[in-house]
């Protein structure tokens, strides 16, 4: 897919093209797909500690999750806990005097159990019991507030003619206190003024309530509480004619009863710390890492077995051609190798989702660490510092899939089966619009939509000519590069897989209850596998790597045998272009070694850390105290998604979507920072990832987290910077003072910032009205209507009584957690609630009829019943995945009511009794329909939220936060760049002192320049990399959104969504080679080059950094004004869907073009310089070859920055071929504007401009 490099730098010599090998088209085979989702991960939660009681033997159809769950001694305890809880809870409603001290809502306590069961840490579930406590005390005190309230507006006169009235009729029947009690619920003391006040308040609640799930998920628990207690209150409060205070109590007894057995099982049965859990969901994180690697090792291996002919190239005579069968085996054996990189990328794209998925839940834990007491050999911070070295190393394992894109190759410049020798630009090609005649307007299709290819011009169509030609004269074949390449890099994948283990080891060591292993052992051996994993890095390095350039010195020695290979290797130009365009597969094998070398540095950085904290612990465990308590307000208040045990997974907002008001202020708000305003530098995303970033967040409360609002802001630029340090500390005292005073806002098109009273005050109406009008007051607004269609029915004297005795409240309390944020999201949990519910009701009616039959109930029989039942319930709740939670907590819920109900029924005299069993289960099914029924109603008129829309947003805020990612990686390379330039220009004085009377030397300006954007550039990353791993789950629930008007094309958004996660790693890529030019990354202090050796000469890394400069064209303004553009014309049409306009350059294409006109100015100004300089000498005649022009000789090959060079300049054309690929996907969504005639004027222009400059050359 992303797969597009051929390693050339322009425009190469037309040769004579072997047809067989460019023409030849084999067999298309389908892509390899994984055979099981659940290989690449753990399915678990919690995979536990390594304990198990059992394995499977065979492959089972088993899902994963419920496999390792069964056989984990640590899920079995944890279901044991809650198991023992629920029950419990349950039971205790069985016996006569309890159930009448608990009420018509006996129930709820084991509900409660069900939906939020004990299976948390035991800090954890505190927090989320004290949130359920606080609101439903909320509820009950603001519906308290209502009752006073419309107690105060009842009409006195109406209230006292109404008790009369009922006073009356009830001395002449014959059980006047039962009179009297239903006619309290026949609404015959109701008021409209009354009723109306209730119903002010109850719309207040469910609309702060409403705001409170979206704005802050982690409350979302607490205001779903005080709803129902709400709810409860203001329902059955206007039917009474006194204020019933005490009405809270029918759910607050049942809480707090809950409440206690949950807390006496948290710490009677296997009690666990937020620390023990977080380390063991940080373990099934570590087998997610050590399974990429595993992965990516088999299909080297893999890849490696089909080893192509003519491993020898010495066998074939000097220029021949090799022959048609040879080539046919070559080709099928590339084609092997591609089938094998797909479905590797496939299985990566799975344990991408895994690993977010435990990123996520393991960042809602992290905020709470070292609140509570804990034993441990380290403490909280040294967990959170060795969780971000994790998380470093599995960003730069994301970028060892750019080397298997390269190997996939599909449908792009490197794809032999997309080549056609007699191209002629005068036919258009399939799928294409020529001059984007149709680019306003499709023809209907029933079936799939085909791929998007690049467009072929002229320059592009040469340069895969010439690439196809000299790969057939440099005969060095992908089949034997990939076979070297696994026995090159296998000991390095194997030593960094080993690395991992022994840091699981110590993890596991530190968990464990009892100790399998001595902890002497353990540290003995990450010393020996530190050891390991640094000889290994050092042989790739400077050993191994050379095996993977023997096959281009087998190949000049056997045209060449007489000449020396270090003195004569590619002595031309012509050579060099021929090498670059023909030796891919070399190129494509060089990616691997260096993103390698790269995965190696961050797993020894890890290691190192791990071994440094574990000899600083020692062999004895302590206590650690509770500290930063004091953050805790902060962490629930806070904005982000993700917390432990999915406490923010209850109701709306869980379908991976970001708010669409968030993003409205993200497009806002991107780049409108300045030097003044750094609290604004970073998006909300990327100062979550930036959190972590800062070492000093150690056991100390007076270090505080990094975050945006206290990182040092960054200058617009050095000049800047520079002229503010020329001024003394007490202008700089002042300035800082104005400059605090001084608030920038963000551009806008229709009013300057505000400079008056009434501006701002204007600005806070436009506010408020912006958000009632917005998505997030919308929805509230939605929920409030809901709540009314249902609330109005509870408060008429005609429906009243019939609404009671069917028990509508329950349908008011769905209505409410049955809405959603967008149409996509409400179809699949209204199929999930659903689906849950009818199970659920037929699961309780089992239960209930075995235990009593066609009885009353047995209250021995419905124990035994329930606690055999409840296992499989409690089992499913806890461990289910994501995906299944709601559906499992519908189901608990529904056989609970069921039989909760029917024993309440037969048990409890109640005013209205739904009956037993199968009874109870229609009438709440149809509850359930009703309320879902309204919330569907509300929810898609006057028009839904579109999850398609939601999608189609966020991919333009993706887009736009890439084109920040390039503007940083960009920014810094400059600005390095920009201090190589001053310190040539002062090489002539020894010393240099700046305006405050220091020294300064580039090494020191270099550490600074990436000390202050490391962070921050590392964080976006981040940041960008889980919004892409998240898109398979957005783009499966825009696919279930209403599809009314046509197909959804789901396969372009794939598309979308695999070019966005190509373009981050080749930004990595670039980002990693321009580091390493200043020294960073690429040599260890052991290496046999050291560190000068590597980088000798400040002229040298200039000479690097010119080849690169020139051969990628990324640092070519125009280029780079057309990246930017182009990333913003994406974002923009993606977001408004509007047109794109046709006449436009290929990105790739301009690369070659760039590419080549920079070298050859380079060459003049070099030539002119040298020229100068040698009449300035006194000297006329010729000298040697240019120093630094464009020739590569065999120790330039061997040269370890050659890594770094390769790898970027793949990097930036696989760049230029994505942006195309999604410029043309993005066209066909949208449409394009035509320009009839221009693809023709272009075609002549671009072949006039060649045939002169060809011409030129040959002068």
């Amino acid at each position: 897919m992303a797969a597009s490099q051929r390693d050339q730098d322009g425009e190469t010599p037309v040769m004579t093209i072997d047809a067989e090998r460019a023409t030849s088209q084999p067999s298309n085979t389908s892509s390899n797909q994984p055979s099981n989702a659940a290989s690449t991960s753990t399915a678990g939660k919690d995979r536990g500690d390594g304990k198990t009681i059992g394995k499977a033997k065979l492959p089972s159809k088993l899902p994963a999750w419920l496999i390792n769950n069964l056989t984990s001694a640590r899920s079995l305890r944890i279901l044991a806990r809650c198991w023992v809880a629920s029950w419990a809870n349950f039971v205790l409603m069985i016996p006569g005097p309890s159930l009448r001290v608990l009420g018509q809502a006996a129930f709820f306590g084991c509900m409660l159990t069900l939906m939020i069961p004990p299976s948390m840490p035991f800090f954890i579930f505190l927090i989320a019991f004290s949130m359920i406590v606080i609101g439903a005390l909320l509820g009950w005190a603001f519906g308290c507030a209502a009752m006073a309230a419309a107690d105060r507006a009842r009409s006195q006169p109406l209230l006292a003619a109404a008790v009369q009235r009922v006073r009356s009729s009830a001395a002449t029947s014959t059980n006047p206190e039962a009179y009297v009690t239903t006619a309290v619920f026949q609404g015959q003391y109701l008021d409209v003024r009354s009723t109306a006040v209730f119903g002010v308040f109850l719309m207040v609640g469910v609309y702060f309530c409403a705001v409170l799930q979206v704005k802050l998920p982690k409350l979302k628990i607490a205001s779903i509480f005080m709803l129902i207690v709400l709810d409860i209150m203001v329902t059955y409060g206007p039917l009474f004619p006194y204020p019933r205070y005490t009405l809270g109590q029918i759910f607050m007894i049942p809480i707090g009863c809950s409440l206690a057995i949950c807390l006496a099982s948290q710490l009677l049965i296997f009690p666990e710390t937020l620390s023990y859990a977080w380390q063991l969901r940080f373990l099934s994180m570590l087998t997610t890492t050590k399974d990429l690697l595993h992965l990516h090792s088999d299909a080297l291996s893999d890849a490696s077995k089909n080893d192509g002919p003519q491993s020898d190239p010495s066998a074939c005579l000097p220029f021949e051609q090799p022959s048609s069968a040879n080539l046919q085996q070559s080709l099928k054996a590339e084609d092997h190798a591609a089938q094998t990189a797909a479905g590797l990328l496939a299985k990566v794209k799975l344990n991408r989702m895994a690993l977010a998925e435990q990123v996520a839940d393991i960042n809602g834990m992290t905020a709470f660490l070292g609140m509570e007491f804990y034993r441990s050999y380290f403490n909280a911070h040294d967990i959170k510092l060795i969780f971000r070295k994790t998380r470093s190393v599995n960003l730069q394992l994301v970028l060892l899939n750019a080397f298997w894109r390269l190997v996939h190759r599909k449908l792009d410049i490197a794809d032999p089966k997309t080549f056609d020798e007699d191209w002629d630009p005068s036919k258009v090609q399939e799928g294409y619009d020529l001059d984007g005649e149709h680019g306003t307007e499709a023809l209907p299709t029933k079936g799939r939509l085909k791929p998007v290819k690049l467009h072929e011009t002229h320059t592009i169509h040469r340069v895969r000519r010439d690439i196809f030609q000299s790969e057939a004269q440099q005969q060095v074949t992908m089949s034997r590069m990939l076979n070297i390449l696994h026995r090159v890099a296998k000991p390095s994948l194997d030593a960094a897989t080993e690395s991992i283990v022994s840091i699981q080891s110590y993890f596991e060591a530190n968990v464990a209850w009892r100790q399998k292993r001595s902890i002497d052992e353990i540290l003995l051996q990450l010393h020996e596998t530190k050891s390991s994993l640094e000889g290994a890095r050092k042989s790739l390095l400077n050993d191994k790597r050379f095996e993977l350039l023997q096959p281009c010195a087998e190949h000049f020695r056997s045209l060449h045998p007489d000449l020396d290979l270090e003195q004569h290797f590619l002595q031309t130009k012509e050579s060099i272009r021929s090498f670059r365009a023909g030796v891919r597969p070399l190129h494509v094998c060089l990616v691997f070694v260096t993103n390698l070398i790269d995965v190696l540095d961050s797993v020894s950085q890890l290691h190192a850390e791990m071994l440094t904290i574990a000899d600083r612990a020692g062999n004895k465990k302590r206590v650690w105290w509770p500290k930063h308590l004091r953050r805790l307000a902060g962490v629930l208040s806070s904005d982000k998604r993700g917390s432990s045990d999915g406490l923010d997974r209850f109701g709306p907002g869980d379908s991976g979507f970001d708010r669409e008001q968030d993003m409205d202020n993200d497009f806002r708000q991107d780049r409108a920072h300045t030097a003044s305003s750094a609290s604004s530098a970073q998006t909300s995303a990327v100062a979550d990832h930036l959190e972590g970033e800062s070492d000093s967040d150690a056991d100390n409360d007076d270090a505080d987290r990094l975050s945006p609002s206290s990182s040092s802001p960054r200058p617009r630029d050095e000049e800047k910077a520079a002229a503010t340090s020329k001024h003394s500390p007490a202008d700089k005292c002042k300035k800082a003072k104005r400059a605090g005073k001084q608030r920038y806002y963000a551009r806008d098109p229709d009013a300057l910032p505000p400079t008056s009273v009434m501006h701002r005050i204007g600005r806070g109406i436009a506010a408020t009205y912006y958000f009632v009008s917005g998505p997030t007051g919308m929805y509230a607004l939605r929920m409030c209507i809901a709540t009314f269609a249902i609330w109005i029915t509870a408060v008429l004297p005609n429906t009243a009584y019939f609404v009671y005795q069917n028990r509508g409240i329950w349908a008011l309390i769905m209505a409410q957690t049955a809405a959603a944020l967008s149409g996509g999201e409400l179809i699949f949990t209204f199929a999930m609630r659903l689906g849950g519910t009818v199970v659920g009701l037929l699961y309780g009616a089992v239960l209930w009829y075995i235990s009593t039959g066609n009885g009353r109930g047995n209250a021995y029989g419905l124990g035994v019943s329930t606690a055999i039942g409840f296992l499989p319930l409690v089992f499913l709740r806890i461990w289910a995945p994501k995906l299944l939670l709601l559906p499992a907590i519908m189901l608990n819920v529904s056989v609970v009511l069921i039989v909760g109900y029917s024993w309440i029924d037969t048990h409890l005299q109640v005013l209205a009794n739904s009956g037993i069993g199968i009874e109870v289960a229609w009438r709440r099914t149809l509850l359930v329909i009703i309320g879902m029924a309204v919330a569907l109603i509300v929810m898609i008129f006057p028009r839904p939220v579109s999850s398609r829309m939601l999608l189609r947003k966020n991919m333009a805020k993706v887009t736009r936060q890439l084109n920040e990612m390039f503007v940083e990686v960009m920014e810094a390379w400059i600005a390095r760049n920009r201090i190589y330039e001053q310190e040539w220009e002062r090489a002539g004085f020894a010393n240099q002192i700046d305006a405050n009377g220091e020294k300064t030397s580039k090494a020191d300006g270099i550490a600074k320049l990436w000390q202050e954007r490391e962070a921050v550039i590392r964080a976006r990353f981040m940041a960008v990399n889980a919004r892409v791993a998240t898109y398979p789950m957005q783009i499966g629930m825009a696919s279930m959104d209403f599809h009314i008007r046509g197909r959804w094309p789901s396969e372009r958004y794939v598309e979308i969504a695999s070019v966005h996660a190509t373009i981050v790693e080749s930004l990595g890529a670039i980002l990693s080679s321009v580091r390493a030019f200043d020294g960073y990354a690429t040599t260890s202090a052991d290496d046999v080059t050291s560190k000068k050796a590597a980088v000798p000469t400040n002229r040298e890394r200039m000479d690097w950094q010119l080849m690169m400069s020139s051969s990628t064209s990324l640092l070519d303004p125009q280029y780079l004004s057309e990246i930017c553009t182009i990333f913003d014309l994406l974002s923009k049409a993606l977001r408004k869907g509007e047109r794109l306009n046709h006449a436009s350059f290929s990105l790739l294409e301009n690369h070659f073009k760039y590419a080549e006109r920079n070298r050859r100015l380079d060459a003049i100004l070099r030539k002119n310089a040298a020229v100068k300089k040698r009449l300035a000498e006194g000297n006329k005649e010729e000298g040697p070859a240019l120093e630094g022009e464009d020739v590569l000789d065999w120790s330039v090959l061997q040269d370890p920055m050659y890594l770094r060079y390769t790898t970027a300049r793949m990097a930036a054309i696989t760049l230029a071929t994505e942006l195309d690929k999604f410029k043309a996907t993005v066209q066909d969504l949208v449409g394009e504007s035509s320009l009839h005639g221009f693809d023709m004027l272009k075609e002549r222009h671009d072949e006039r401009l060649y045939q002169a400059t060809a011409a030129l050359n040959n002068a």
